[in-house]
């Protein structure tokens, strides 16, 4: 211990002799080490830390495959998940749940807040108890029963100020009078972070009959029995499917079956491939970090030889040599990581600033136990690996030429130079293969940003409306609602023009339904995607018509029905033919939906995404309606503007208090904004690796430079030679930029070859760009060349500016 001591006080006598070399060291570690600890973090947090609930790797989702486009992973009907319960064995319990939601209104300004419909027994599936109060009994999962409500900490908080006397008081949810019987404790989130509050589901007699076993919208959640594995239950599930689709084949006429995935694979399955390979980025920053500081030791080694050679005639074995120069790259190292853990604290504020609101668990992450432990063991490890090279050579000195006189170590040529240049080509290669990832990404993002989402989004207001079914039962009430609030927002200075839709462009929902066309026989579908609008929508949104008539007042009650289809469905479904007059009806021939004639064509939207291609789509005038009953609770209003449209907001919000004092206004968003959120995910993919990319390239500059100016210092006596005996500016520039750039190009061969191969696991990341791009490989290559070009070219001019006789006295 004592000599350990004695290594840790010289170690740091002896780097703060050199605060240049010390200080360089420690940057360059710090960004590695924090760059790593800060996307760890997020790793942590989303992929590691288990979720919050009893034994959560005991709990796994159940999903329904009918063997159709875009129907290979759904939810359950009611009788299915009937099936489950009375036939599965492997399962303590299961529980079903849908998303929906609430208006809340009373004490404060009303507000529309995300919820979930859920059976009594699945706080008990999660193995989670309330905070305050208790969750639901079978009783109240009754229908007429239900006037029950559990509330999430956060909405407990915010709305009712943490009272604990709130649980049996009343609440207007929906404009009824709902009773609070819970409160979730903090951290609870179920099914996703944005769920406020939970209903019982209380399903009636009709809903639980075979009548309703084409209706696959509930989640099902399920307990495994301890000792179960999934693939037990994955077996037995699949045969539970197998004996539906025998006793119901008239509902299955494609087959049935089912898929276990467990809840956390759920949750975090679509993000792991992305924080991966994040993952793998800054773990090539910090090995080009490692390289630079490795390279800077091996410099300094050139001035410690005459230091260790003393050593070693004094009796300092080979391994306490070996130690005492650990012991100073582990203090680097540590000093590394503590100001990386200090930038790590930035940067994870920055990343959850920065990250889109759809990655999981996203309010989770920070810096706890396992992210401070992960950071001392890189930095340990890190110590290691950038300092026993160099260790290990000045622990062997040549002592009959370090102890001479004046010797010099001007001689090193290349077989001493060779780790250092290894370490450069290793920089060069590893950023190489961070910029053509960066530079794929970037393209990737170019090519979405190019597509035209099919409508015009500027100066375009847009907001949700809910309406409860307790106060507008009659689908009569909800169409008079929101044709008078149309008329009023119109009527708003400023206003160009007012629509309505119930699922916006963007949004990456709406209605599927399959179709008949009138003389052909069998349905269609299900992929036939239903939007109800109003007669101004496509002015509004600037859809473009392309063909035959928009819908109009005039297509309302007692008119004819009619519709209107995007240019997807009329090339698909009427190929080389005029659409319009043609009539198709929804579900199938014999539905008691009306028969539409297809009055115009629009263009085609991207609906699901700038990156996903338009689907076929109908639209019908919500002021029409296909059946007596037909829903029309909730639209989307889409305001368009001749200024800022945002400024609105106050003035629409007025209009809807004088029609309703208690409905609220939620999601308000200009199209502006919804078109930017739907590319959120690239960007911040984009932007990341574009950042480790860039601090990748400037650690490998600062190598290169590093290197070079080493050489020209260490060379100084042979270009004093060669400039003595005739040498010309071109020749000293050509001998210390061709050595620089031998080290360049080799390192981007390399990694050329790398990136070929690694460049794959982006695939799913990438949109209209191959990830083994040429144009984008060609271009990173000729980039990194051309910079390390420059770095070689500022030692090189400095090689040419050496006064030959200074040069020949050089020691």
């Amino acid at each position: 211990m004592g000599t350990l001591w004695q290594d840790l006080r010289y170690g740091l006598r002896t780097l703060s002799k050199t605060p240049g070399f010390t200080l360089a060291a420690v940057l360059a570690l710090s960004l590695g080490i924090g760059a790593n600890s800060a996307i760890f973090s997020v790793a942590n947090a989303v992929l590691l830390r288990p979720l919050p609930y009893h034994e959560p790797e005991r709990l796994v989702m159940i999903y329904g495959n009918l063997f159709k486009p875009g129907l290979d992973e759904i939810g359950a009907s009611p009788p299915e998940v009937k099936d489950y319960r009375e036939q599965a064995h492997v399962f303590e319990r299961l529980a079903c749940y849908t998303e929906g939601g609430f208006n809340l209104s009373g004490e404060g300004e009303p507000e529309r807040i995300s919820g979930a419909f859920v059976s009594a027994d699945l706080f008990p599936v999660l193995g989670v108890g309330p905070f305050v109060g208790r969750t639901f009994n079978v009783e109240e999962d009754q229908p007429g029963s239900d006037q029950v409500v559990v509330l999430s900490h956060k909405l407990w908080q915010r709305r009712f100020n943490a009272d604990p006397g709130v649980v049996g008081k009343s609440i207007g949810i929906n404009g009824k009078s709902l009773t609070v019987i819970g409160v979730m404790p903090a951290g609870f989130q179920f099914p996703d972070s944005e769920i406020e509050i939970w209903k019982p589901l209380a399903l009636d007699a009709e809903d639980w009959s075979e009548n309703s076993r084409g209706s696959h919208y509930l989640n099902v959640i399920a307990r495994l029995k301890p000792g179960v594995t999934q693939a037990q239950a994955q077996t037995e599930v699949q045969n539970i499917a197998e004996r539906i689709r025998q006793q119901h084949s008239e509902n299955y006429d494609n087959g049935f079956g089912a898929k276990i995935v467990s809840r956390h694979e759920q949750v975090v399955g679509q993000i792991r491939p992305v924080l991966l390979i994040l993952l793998g980025a800054v773990g090539f920053v910090l090995l080009i970090a490692c390289a630079n500081v490795a390279n800077l030791l091996f410099a300094r080694a050139a001035t410690r030889e005459r230091e260790m050679a003393i050593r070693t005639a004094l009796g300092a074995g080979r391994g306490r040599i070996i130690r005492q120069l650990l012991t100073e790259s582990l203090l680097l190292a540590v000093a590394g990581g503590a100001l990386g853990l200090l930038l790590a604290l930035w940067g994870v504020d920055l990343l959850v600033a920065l990250a889109p609101n759809d990655i999981p668990r996203l309010g989770e992450v920070g810096l706890d136990l396992r992210v401070l432990g992960f950071t001392v063991m890189v930095s340990l490890v890190t110590g290691v690996l950038f300092g026993l090279a160099p260790a290990l050579r000045l622990s062997k000195p040549d002592l009959q030429e370090s102890l001479k006189d004046g010797a010099r170590g001007a001689g090193e040529g290349f077989r001493r130079q060779r780790m250092r240049n290894l370490l450069v080509v290793s920089e060069v290669a590893l950023s190489l293969v961070l910029l053509i990832g960066a530079g794929l990404m970037i393209r990737s993002f170019i090519q979405v940003q190019k597509i035209s989402p099919g409508f015009n989004p500027e100066r375009v207001l847009t907001m949700r409306l809910s309406l409860p079914q307790s106060k507008y039962a009659e689908p009569q009430q909800q169409r008079a609602f929101f044709r008078q609030l149309v008329g009023r927002v119109e009527a708003l200075p400023g206003v160009e023009s007012v629509g309505a839709v119930n699922f916006l462009p963007l949004s990456k929902t709406g209605n599927m339904w399959s179709f008949a066309i009138e003389g052909r026989g069998n349905a269609v579908g299900p992929n036939l995607n239903f939007r109800m609008i109003s007669p101004d929508y496509f002015r509004t949104i600037g859809i473009p018509l392309k063909r035959g008539r928009q819908l109009t007042e005039q297509d309302r009650e007692g008119a004819p029905p009619v519709a209107v289809i995007n240019e997807t469905m009329a090339r698909t479904f009427f190929p080389g033919e005029d659409p319009i007059g043609k009539r198709l009806k929804l579900a199938s021939e014999s539905s008691p939906f009306p028969w539409l004639s297809i009055v115009g064509v629009v263009g085609d939207v991207r609906h699901y995404g700038l990156d996903e291609e338009a689907k076929p789509e109908l639209y019908v005038s919500y002021l029409q309606p296909l059946l007596p009953n037909f829903n029309v609770s909730s639209l989307f209003l889409a305001v368009r503007t001749g200024a800022e449209p945002a400024g609105l907001t106050a003035a629409v919000r007025k209009e809807v208090a004088a029609l309703d004092k208690d409905q609220p206004i939620a999601d308000i968003k200009t199209m502006e904004a919804r078109l930017s959120d739907s590319v959120a995910p690239r960007r911040f993919n984009m932007l990341l690796l574009g950042i480790f990319a860039a601090l990748a390239l400037a650690l490998s500059i600062v190598g290169i430079y590093g290197v070079m100016s080493y050489a020209v210092t260490q060379r100084t006596h042979e270009i004093g030679v060669r400039m003595a005996l005739g040498a010309q500016t071109r020749d000293v520039l050509r001998l210390v930029v061709g050595q620089g750039m031998i080290l360049a190009l080799a390192g981007v061969a390399l990694g050329l070859v790398g990136a070929f191969a690694l460049t794959r696991v982006m695939t799913s990341l990438l949109f209209g760009v191959s990830p083994s791009d040429p144009t984008t490989f060609a271009l990173v290559a000729i980039v990194l060349a051309a910079v390390a070009l420059v770095a070689c070219l500022i030692p090189a001019r400095r090689a040419t500016r050496i006064d030959p006789m200074e040069a020949l006295r050089y020691e």
